[in-house]
């Protein structure tokens, strides 16, 4: 896989590591904008946090979520990463990130980034699940990993994110295009 995809699944999984706030940041076509202005940025500082936490020892790590339980969500994510980023000496850094972008906290940005990523997965959900081509058992192994996830989507991000898809997809692509691979 390219490193621009790995680094977007990485910082899917990364989010994914939470606690509980609600920061309440619905997605906008101005976030997402802001969201995209800022991963040039943003990447290689959450790929060191990512390096930063999987060097902890296990019973410091903070606890993963499962896509599957009732309580996974955006404002959960953002809060739990926020906690993780301090863990590691990151805040700072992502602070400076989100002024550059025009974020009003990190906590802003970090659950639009979550609102991103778990609409992303819904939609890779939906369409696999929807798509007659795949295969029973793929649908199978997609439902298990990550439950209804696109239920736990709100209809305003959802549509946000359709708005903007055209546009994510060529940020990501012209991610890929300008890595080393």
């Amino acid at each position: 896989m390219m490193k621009p995809m790995r680094i977007w699944l990485a910082t899917a999984a990364l989010v994914m590591v939470s606690g509980i706030a609600q920061a309440d940041a619905p997605l906008t076509d101005e976030r997402v904008d802001k969201f995209l202005d800022s991963m040039t940025e943003l990447q290689p500082v959450m790929e060191q946090v990512g390096q930063r936490l999987a060097s902890l020892p296990e019973d410091e790590q903070p606890p993963k979520l499962d896509p599957k339980s009732a309580d996974y969500d955006p404002e959960e994510m953002a809060d739990g990463m926020s906690d993780a980023l301090k863990k590691v000496d990151a805040y700072s850094d992502v602070r400076r990130v989100a002024e550059d972008s025009g974020f009003d906290s990190v906590e802003e940005l970090l659950e639009v980034q979550a609102r991103v990523m778990m609409g992303f997965m819904a939609a890779t959900q939906e369409a696999m699940m929807e798509n007659p081509n795949v295969p029973e058992e793929a649908r199978k192994q997609m439902a298990a990993q990550f439950g209804g996830i696109a239920d736990k989507v709100s209809d305003n991000d959802k549509a946000v994110l359709k708005s903007n898809h055209k546009k994510i997809m060529e940020f990501m692509q012209a991610q890929q295009q300008n890595s080393p691979q």
